[in-house]
């Protein structure tokens, strides 16, 4: 996490000691903490010219906000997007853009799950078995956003972003029973079900961002 952090202020430092003024900007979301996984973070930014631009998030995850933990206990992790965009329109008088763009992102947590278990030789059913559950997921996708400027000088900006992507998620178990498989159980639409240990699958990242240009 130290290397994570370090990284993200060279990045600031290289962009602010080569003249990146007006072109350098951080960015917010500010309904990550409402998300599953309450994410918490600061995005870092560049504008190469008034097309293409480049910027990575990182954010610290854990328990959620608005609810009781539910089935993410003692969650901690952290989520990284790095993404590209690049304007295809702009509007003058409204003060808006039209952008496209890619995204990569890699998002690593920790928590308590708890699921039944089976032994394979007995077949007794142990219930409700508390483990570490390691979760590891890598997007990437294509975006299209709107970006509006909400102040005459144009430094502070609302942006607006979705898209399709595919993710490949990995999952590791620590302190599960022996000789013990887990008893699959349906799960929601979207959702891997509990008995896998990685599965690929489609994604559909949308995002609202607020933009300080410096």
């Amino acid at each position: 996490m130290k290397t994570r952090i370090a990284m993200l202020l060279l990045v600031v430092f290289i962009c602010t000691n080569v003249n990146a003024q007006k072109k350098l900007y951080f960015s917010v979301n500010p309904f990550g903490a409402l998300e599953p996984q309450a994410a918490y973070g600061l995005a870092v930014g560049y504008a190469f010219n008034d097309q293409f631009d480049i910027s990575t998030e990182y954010s610290l995850l854990t328990k959620p906000t608005w609810t009781d933990e539910g089935k993410y206990t003692n969650i901690k992790g952290f989520r990284s997007i790095t993404t590209v965009k690049f304007t295809t329109s702009a509007d003058e008088w409204k003060q808006t853009r039209n952008f496209v763009g890619a995204e990569l992102r890699v998002r690593q947590f920790s928590y308590d799950d708890t699921q039944d278990f089976s032994n394979t030789a007995t077949h007794t059913v142990i219930n409700d078995y508390t483990f570490k559950n390691h979760t590891k997921t890598i997007g990437f996708a294509g975006l299209i956003g709107k970006q509006k400027d909400m102040c005459e000088n144009g430094r502070i900006v609302l942006e607006v972003t979705a898209g399709i992507g595919l993710r490949y998620t990995t999952i590791t178990r620590d302190n599960t029973p022996a000789n013990s498989t887990i008893v699959p159980v349906e799960t929601g639409f979207g959702e891997m079900p509990n008995y896998r240990n990685d599965q690929t699958s489609f994604y559909f990242p949308l995002a609202m961002r607020v933009i300080f240009k410096l």
